[in-house]
């Protein structure tokens, strides 16, 4: 039998029995969490499932082990609708979308646990502003130019980093299948990444009001 676990307005699951009692031992799980499993009509306390003392692992010589690391739940970034987005760029000639890559990619570094996504997506507006300058103050057009467009390279890997530590975190950690384009990902980078950030955030309230 599989459990499901939520946490205010976070679902996450499914999960084995001996997965639960692993994550109630990490603390990554509290008895105070609520938990439901298919042949459950309501939400109950995980401590109405395990008891107040989860049973441990329990190795070949008889001693109580963790066998695995419990994973960390992140909790989605704001869920802007992704036509709101669009218009926003359009009107700000994508400076709100440069903005709004760097959340995103500071979302990503939690899902993934690796700075990169931030990063990387943070060479667009370091490269355009060091283009500006090169051009402005130092007369370097040639120069400046290579930098603005090192810089929207540099971003485009970015946005696939994101799009990856999406994919990883949503077929292990919060399993639901997630697959996401790559030639959408490449043409429209930010507001496909937040369209499927709206669609897991509405995927988790309707199995949260089931």
């Amino acid at each position: 039998m599989e459990y499901f676990v939520k946490r205010g307005d976070q679902r996450f699951g499914p999960y084995s029995l001996a997965d639960l009692q692993q994550y109630v031992l990490s603390g990554n799980v509290t008895l105070e969490d609520l938990t439901q499993s298919e042949g459950m009509a309501d939400w109950v306390p995980v401590s109405n499932v395990l008891g107040n003392i989860p049973a441990m692992a329990i190795a070949g010589g008889g001693v109580a082990v963790a066998t695995e690391s419990a994973p960390v739940f992140v909790p989605l970034p704001p869920n802007l609708h992704w036509a709101i987005l669009l218009i926003l760029g359009i009107l700000t000639r994508q400076l709100f979308n440069m903005v709004w890559a760097l959340l995103q990619g500071n979302w990503a570094r939690k899902l993934s646990g690796d700075n990169k996504p931030l990063v990387l997506v943070a060479m667009y507006p370091a490269g355009m502003v060091a283009g500006f300058l090169t051009i402005a103050l130092f007369r370097f057009p040639g120069l400046g130019g290579l930098l603005i467009i090192a810089g929207a390279i540099i971003y485009l890997f970015g946005v696939f980093s994101i799009k990856a530590a999406m994919e990883e975190y949503y077929n292990s950690t919060e399993n639901i299948g997630l697959q996401m384009s790559g030639a959408m990902t490449f043409f429209f980078s930010t507001i496909y990444i937040q369209y499927h950030i709206n669609s897991i955030a509405r995927r988790k309230k309707a199995e949260i009001l089931k």
